[in-house]
């Protein structure tokens, strides 16, 4: 059963249109009354079924400046955001709230079109005893509903790649690429952390220069000033990004750089822009660092064919003694591994410093290992894969890290674009970054292979602790029964013995282990994981919209982005086909990064 609401028809133009009814059974109001400029009011109405569902479209931001908002007694009780226009055909997309707490309750529905740059359209505002979407609710920012609350977000619009990031005086800088509501193109994002953990938000480090996007790149500290850029102080934080025309414009993609002086307050355009120009027109992603032995700086680079033949896409290194002048030293590859977002350092093996290895990574996370003299990167292995989830891209690691740390962060994408628009409904933000993640490189029986686990900062957070095991696990039994949380991190060791099958539900999303095969299921991705030792080895990161997961203590790992109804915070570990052995099982409940409303 359902009950209609005033429709709300908000379009560009405003004053806006007047509430109407569209159906012979509609409950038909009077027309808004103004409250405030782009910001009508309905009558009121009493809240009578457990949701109420809406269409909206419109470009991503704060409800109160752009949005729907549910007052009860002049509360804002619930609000939505719009969602980014991606759709030529300009549909709307049904959003929901969750009203069943306010039942009885008397309320009205304000729209708000604040924006200089943007404006939604909304109608067909309806209560009802069945959902159209996913519950959201964006009425207490960085406590939203589908705010992922141990992953780093944009507080609003569209955020992807990581870039630039870099460590100095006790701080960790994040650069992620970002476009905010009203911008006409992405620019840099920036945030700092004391503790890799909780993020203070910044301005925006690298705006956009008219049309021209600033895509991805890279950064790290001129401690010895071999740039000449330094004054003051700090010694020059150096970003270098690509300088990306509009589609169509007929311009080439540059590489360009950007410094800070002051500590990574404020970031300064270099003179000498662009530091290099390349043949093709999309070249991209810089990676830029300083090799004290050879004395020189080196970028790998993306060279992508124009997008055009990405069988033959290579990373060229290339390299300079003064920042102006680059000099092409070779091209790694061909082949579709080789593009977009390259990342390239040096890690020890098993620890030991004097055993030190290169690796050559690509956006995905994935690897080459090999060896590197100043002159020439040369492999030692072909591409490994280490990453089979589908929400994991555009990675990148800290520079300058203390302790020779090496911290890798990556975009969490939530999927395929079609999608896009329904990603994190209601919300003010859309997209994550991953959890930051410690590299190691170890010795195999297949030789060196890179190990991800989430960083030891992790223990801050934790809460609540179940333990236990060892124990049997029967069919019909739940190992995590009584555990009802939505933020949670899960390590596993279990022996399958007789069972067929190893189930892990977390909030609706089964993860599901083949024992026969070996194989980790969830979705539809699976990844190969071979008992270690004779155990099933897990780890699971799970938030409110992702969950990330680490297999044989971080050989193997997968990412994945959900939405699930926010009741659901029901988690299980079940088998079928027979008992197995749980060696051990620790589940920590976590606190939110974001401070307390």
């Amino acid at each position: 059963m359902k009950t209609f609401l005033p429709l709300l028809c908000v379009a560009v133009a405003v004053p806006l249109a007047p509430f109407a009814a569209r159906a012979a059974d509609d409950i038909v109001l009077a027309g808004p009354k103004e409250t405030a400029a782009g910001a009508p009011l309905s009558p009121e109405f009493k809240i009578e079924r457990k949701f109420i569902n809406f269409l909206i479209r419109g470009p991503r931001d704060l409800p109160a400046t752009l949005g729907v908002e549910l007052l009860a007694e002049d509360r804002v009780v619930r609000a939505a955001s719009a969602t980014e226009m991606l759709d030529p055909t300009r549909t709307l997309h049904w959003r929901t709230w969750d009203v069943g707490e306010l039942a009885a309750r008397t309320a009205r529905i304000r729209v708000n079109s604040k924006s200089a740059t943007g404006a939604i359209a909304v109608e067909q505002f309806a209560q009802s005893d069945q959902p159209k979407g996913v519950p959201s609710d964006a009425s207490t920012l960085l406590h939203e509903t589908h705010r992922p609350q141990f992953h780093f977000t944009a507080q609003t619009g569209w955020l992807n790649d990581a870039n630039g990031m870099v460590h100095y005086k006790g701080q960790w800088h994040l650069f992620h690429q970002h476009r905010p509501p009203g911008c006409p193109s992405i620019v840099w994002g920036h945030a700092v952390s004391d503790d890799l953990l909780h993020w203070r938000h910044l301005p925006t480090a690298i705006p956009c220069e008219g049309k021209n996007g600033i895509a991805s790149g890279s950064g790290h500290v001129d401690w010895e000033n071999a740039s000449g850029l330094k004054h003051g102080d700090d010694p020059p934080i150096l970003l270098v990004y690509t300088l990306m025309p509009p589609t169509g414009s007929g311009l080439k993609a540059t590489q360009c750089l950007a410094f800070s002086t002051d500590g990574g307050r404020t970031f300064e355009q270099f003179a000498g822009n662009p530091l290099l120009r390349t043949t093709d027109s999309k070249d991209r992603d810089p990676k830029v660092f300083f090799h004290k032995p050879a004395r020189a700086w080196f970028m790998a680079l993306s060279l992508s064919r124009n997008n055009t033949d990405r069988e033959h896409a290579t990373y060229g290194l290339f390299r300079s003694r003064d920042l102006k002048s680059w000099e092409l030293l070779q091209e790694i590859g061909p082949g579709a591994w080789y593009w977009e977002c390259p990342d390239m350092f040096e890690l020890p093996v098993d620890g030991d410093r004097s055993r030190m290895k290169w690796l050559l990574t690509k956006g995905s996370g994935d690897y080459i290992v090999g060896e590197f003299d100043g002159e020439r990167f040369k492999p030692q292995t072909g591409p490994i894969r280490t990453q089979w989830g589908g929400s994991f891209y555009g990675a990148q690691t800290f520079s300058d890290a203390p302790g020779a740390r090496r911290v890798q962060i990556a975009w969490m994408n939530s999927g395929d674009k079609a999608e896009k628009p329904n990603a994190y409904p209601g919300m003010p933000f859309n997209q994550q970054m991953s959890f930051p993640r410690e590299l190691t490189l170890r010795t195999t029986p297949e030789g060196p292979r890179v190990f991800r686990q989430p960083i030891a900062e992790i223990t801050k957070l934790y809460e609540k602790t179940h333990e236990s095991g060892p124990r049997p696990l029967e069919p019909g039994d739940n190992a995590l029964a009584g555990i009802h949380h939505d933020l949670l991190d899960i390590e596993l060791e279990l022996e399958p013995g007789q069972t067929k099958q190893v189930k892990l539900t977390l909030r609706g999303e089964e993860l599901i282990y083949d024992v026969k095969n070996g194989k980790l299921r969830i979705g539809d991705r699976s990844l190969a994981l071979a008992p270690l030792d004779g155990k099933l080895i897990l780890r699971a990161l799970l938030d409110r919209t992702s969950i990330e997961l680490f297999g044989n203590r971080g050989e193997v790992t997968h990412s994945r982005v959900f939405f699930a109804d926010p009741a659901n915070r029901n988690v299980a570990l079940t088998v079928q086909g027979g008992a197995a052995q749980v060696q051990r099982l620790v589940v920590r409940e976590l606190r939110s990064i974001w401070a307390t409303p």
